[in-house]
């Protein structure tokens, strides 16, 4: 009888393991999660682009002349003209608030500088008083590297500051002496009413030119990865432009650069999955 009972015991345990095999087997395997790809952010690289300005150039002189060039003007002093910059620009992010880069830039300079000596000239048994008018019209080119940081402070506003290292390209002057008066009846030794008339290339002209530059910037972008970046900066040389007399010139500059990003795609980092 006991025997009996264990064999039933045992069919019905095999049976029963038997059905639920089935039901395994008969059941689909849950499919595996698809992978989800990183989440993909665009990230700059570098921008480029070109940059002009006007420049108010701040002629700084002290009883001023050209000293190889022949002249009675007993000096000339400070005064202001008129130039252009272009050039080719890049910055390099280093930080979200942070670029460094550079320029290379051509600038021209034109300034006229004026002088006027008093004189007393004899008029039948009197005298008159008038002067000598001295006049120097200058222009030079210089090329120039502009390495250059900015500091973002929010907003696309910007501040930025670097060096001035580059070269006297040339120049040319154009000089003469006048009576102010010309119905004065006196005419110079020359027997003309223009003394010391003289035009040429600017002799001796710095091959270094070292400054720094400062400023601030707005940068605002357009479509295409495109942006504009209206600008002033100030430019202080501590070089002169010839070797042989203090003359330095010093742009006040209103510019803008248009730049273009480069930029790279990579996967967004996650605090868990960086």
């Amino acid at each position: 009888m006991m025997n009996r009972t264990i064999a039933l015991v045992a069919l019905l345990v095999l049976g029963f393991a038997n059905v639920i095999a089935q039901e395994s087997l008969s059941k689909e395997r849950p499919k595996p999660e698809p992978k989800k790809e990183p989440a993909m952010v665009s990230r700059r690289v570098m921008s480029v682009g070109a940059h002009a300005s006007y420049g108010i150039m701040m002629n700084g002189v002290t009883s001023f002349r050209l000293p190889s060039v022949a002249s009675c003007c007993p000096g000339y002093a400070s005064t202001s003209g008129s130039g252009m910059v272009f050039g080719a620009e890049f910055m390099v992010p280093m930080s979200k608030t942070i670029d460094i880069g550079g320029r290379v830039v051509y600038q021209s300079a034109s300034t006229d500088f004026a002088s006027s000596e008093p004189i007393t000239v004899r008029a039948g048994n009197g005298t008159l008083s008038s002067s000598i008018e001295h006049t120097l019209s200058t222009t030079t080119t210089f090329l120039l590297l502009e390495p250059v940081a900015s500091l973002g402070l929010g907003g696309g506003l910007s501040v930025l500051g670097g060096l001035r290292i580059g070269t006297t390209l040339g120049g040319t002057y154009d000089q003469q002496e006048r009576l102010k008066d010309p119905s004065l009846p006196y005419n110079f030794p020359t027997g003309s009413g223009l003394y010391n008339v003289s035009s040429a290339d600017i002799p001796n002209t710095s091959g270094l030119q070292a400054g720094a530059i400062i400023g601030l910037r707005y940068s605002a972008p357009l479509a295409g990865g495109l942006s504009i970046n209206p600008e002033v900066t100030y430019s202080p040389m501590f070089t002169d432009v010839i070797t042989d007399a203090a003359w330095t010139i010093t742009p006040l500059r209103f510019g803008v650069s248009i730049l273009f990003d480069v930029n790279t795609r990579e996967a967004a980092s996650t605090p868990i999955q960086p």
